[in-house]
């Protein structure tokens, strides 16, 4: 048994009571039950309002006063964001505690009571009450102030930049079915250049028809730097030899145009959010210490701690790593040995932002290239690049704590121990 496994039991035997609940969007069910799982108030339903949260703490108190109770667990599943409101609300009272449980685990569990596969309201919430009884919980972490300005800054980034791959995909689906050469030209499509022809002159005919001078004049007036004269040539032989079709080019054309506008709009939305995200960032006192790490970037250090929130919660880089779901994970079985995995675990958009990171720094920081060569060269238990990364993203995690919870900059002497030291000189 695991130390904060023992940590929940303790609690558990300090607390009086349990409630479970299971959230939806309008009403949600509770029950309650002892730590023994002695079932002590049947299940009940209270709206998902102020009034509803006020009568759940009422009836929680009355059945606490009748029998001579003080402290209660109270638990949920952290569903879609209907949970958030109700926990918070919740949190503010001192005489409740309130934890999570995976919802994964209630699907799982929910037959144990009565051997039947039944689903309901009234059912989970007993079934999610008994996981915390069995200390099989956890404790949300829901950021405030600062932290919760980065946190909704960071997911608000992500989703902009998940619409503008829908619009590249969108834009590219298009262009394959009228103009296929076209992404054998501009690998980007949302270049500048590319923008300012798919703006002029979409497709094959249109580029004939403004002819190959015209268009260089175009581009050189509009993009003005970053082009060359050898794509403008590229692309106009393309659409001489094309073989894209010609039915419903108008309505293609208007489609092609709805997706520039929209791409635009949405590089302008994420420039405004990198820059809100960049003020915020050093409002948290931070920013000087991660930003001097070289190869780590004003948008991912903000994103990064709008994921874990206020570093200094975590006792040391290697529970940031299990928060984010790249803790190892064995897959063996008696003499089976099978492959090691991470876990996944945990937060994926915190783990994207790592990979990112880690795949800028591997090229821009010497003493985290230098780590991955060495692990991927080395002739003992030597990794797969995908597997290098993964370690080398734990030695970063490593570095922004230490340099973050120590207010430092960073310095590369102190990045490896002479024993490291020792391995890369030799491999």
């Amino acid at each position: 048994m695991t130390k904060s496994q023992n940590l929940k039991f303790d609690a558990i035997e300090n607390t009086d009571a349990i409630v479970g609940i299971d959230i939806a969007k309008n009403v949600h069910w509770a029950g309650i039950i002892l730590p023994n799982g002695k079932e002590i108030k049947k299940s009940f339903s209270f709206n998902n309002n102020k009034i509803g949260f006020k009568s759940l703490v009422e009836t929680v108190k009355n059945v606490l006063t009748m029998l001579n109770f003080k402290k209660v667990i109270i638990g949920m599943e952290p569903t879609g964001h209907y949970w958030k409101c109700c926990a918070r609300y919740l949190k503010k009272i001192e005489w409740i505690k309130v934890v999570t449980v995976n919802p994964y685990h209630v699907k799982n569990s929910k037959e144990f009571d009565d051997n039947c596969q039944t689903k309901s309201d009234k059912k989970d919430c007993m079934t999610i009450a008994r996981l915390i009884k069995d200390a099989r919980y956890f404790e949300p972490y829901l950021p405030e102030g600062i932290w919760a300005e980065l946190r909704n800054l960071s997911n608000t980034r992500a989703e902009i930049v998940r619409k503008q791959n829908a619009v590249k995909n969108r834009l590219v689906a298009t262009m394959d079915e009228y103009f296929p050469e076209y992404t054998k030209v501009f690998k980007q499509i949302l270049s500048r250049t590319s923008e300012e022809i798919l703006k002029e002159c979409p497709f094959p005919e249109d580029i004939k028809s403004k002819g190959e001078e015209d268009l260089l004049k175009h581009i050189k007036k509009t993009v003005k730097r970053g082009y060359t004269k050898k794509q403008v040539e590229k692309i106009y032989k393309a659409a001489e030899e094309s073989i894209g079709t010609e039915e419903g080019i108008n309505g293609a054309k208007f489609q092609i145009k709805m997706y520039i506008e929209e791409a635009e709009m949405l590089k302008k939305q994420i420039k405004m959010t990198e820059e809100e995200l960049e003020k915020q960032l050093k409002e948290t006192g931070f920013y000087e210490s991660i930003i001097s790490i070289k190869g780590i970037g004003v948008v991912s250090a903000a994103m990064f701690i709008g994921e874990i929130g206020d570093i200094n919660r975590f006792d040391s880089y290697e529970q940031i790593r299990r928060y984010a779901g790249l803790n190892l994970v064995e897959n063996s079985s008696g003499t089976h040995k099978g492959r090691t995995t991470i876990s996944k675990r945990g937060r994926s958009l915190l783990r994207s932002i790592l990979y990112r990171m880690a795949f800028t720094m591997v090229n821009k920081n010497e003493e985290i290239k230098e780590l991955y060569r060495y692990l991927t060269t080395r002739k003992e238990n030597q990794l797969k690049k995908k597997q290098a990364i993964v370690a080398v993203i734990g030695k970063i995690l490593q570095i922004i704590y230490a340099v973050v919870s120590k207010n430092e900059e960073y310095k590369a002497t102190r990045v490896f121990t002479q024993n490291r030291l020792a391995q890369l000189k030799v491999a």
